[in-house]
């Protein structure tokens, strides 16, 4: 059983949730998907493509370099104001969401960022999942020719 199933099977029966069958549930990365991109020379964007009956909190999104720096001016739109069982008053993201990072000098440099994004997301059913990190890689080739003006 992995740890997420676990995790989700644990605070489903804290918090005194309907019976969920774990095996119903998709894994995080089939009910949050992740793709990458370069925009431009200065940022990057995160899109997320989230399964129906999914959805993703975004308060619980941070940013990470490969050397441990936070990314803290990361650009998150608004999302829906949910009352959530779990955190109280929160926005969450559903079926898509695309957010921009900022890419560094040094990035243009490397032709390349591998960013960590951190992530929390639930099921409607009731089940929150753990926090997932994932680490994602935007290739910067050709990011200098597609400067914006």
């Amino acid at each position: 059983m992995s740890r997420w199933i676990l995790a989700a099977a644990l605070l489903a029966a804290a918090v005194e949730v309907s019976a969920v069958n774990p095996a119903e549930l998709l894994d995080p990365q089939d009910a949050f998907r992740i793709s990458v991109r370069a925009l431009d020379a200065h940022t990057a964007a995160l899109e997320f493509r989230i399964a129906t009956g999914y959805y993703l909190y975004r308060d619980r999104f941070r940013f990470e370099t490969e050397a441990g720096k936070i990314i803290a001016n990361a650009e998150l739109p608004s999302g829906k104001v949910k009352e959530d069982p779990f955190f109280g008053r929160t926005e969450t993201y559903r079926d898509y969401v695309r957010i921009k990072v900022p890419l560094s000098d040094a990035n243009l440099v490397q032709k390349r960022m591998r960013l960590k994004v951190i992530s929390q997301g639930c099921a409607d059913v009731g089940v929150c999942y753990i926090p997932q990190e994932q680490w994602v890689e935007v290739k910067l080739d050709n990011a200098s020719r597609r400067q914006s003006p």
